[in-house]
């Protein structure tokens, strides 16, 4: 008896509530859209920073299409990490970005070299 009276117990500190579902913060989406936010800006820089080493210099208007599909990137990724975060993570991460965005373009530095 002992053994289902301790089952029921954690059935029930286990049952997902309304009020449970409030005070928990989905951390496993704010890390997904974290990820996703900054592999698209990663892929984004690297497609771009490859162009314009290789052969971006002569064909403007492929420039300026590849410029406006990067800064849609940025824009994309920022709206869905302005719209999906709570506000005091966006105030933590403001002065962050800037030094992310540079460890993002310095390690650019190496892959680039291989190609």
């Amino acid at each position: 008896m002992a053994g289902t009276t301790v089952e029921a117990i954690f059935k029930i500190i286990n049952m997902p509530t309304k009020e449970n579902n409030r005070n928990l913060a989905p951390w496993k989406h704010y890390v997904t859209i974290t990820l996703e936010s900054l592999l698209s800006f990663y892929l984004g820089t690297f497609c771009l920073a490859m162009y314009f080493t290789h052969q971006g210099k002569d064909l403007l208007l492929y420039a300026i299409f590849m410029t406006l599909l990067y800064l849609f990137v940025i824009f994309v990724c920022a709206k869905r990490i302005i719209a999906t975060l709570p506000i005091a993570t966006i105030m933590l991460m403001v002065p962050l970005t800037p030094l992310i965005a540079l460890i993002i373009v310095i390690s650019l530095i190496p892959v680039l070299q291989l190609f």
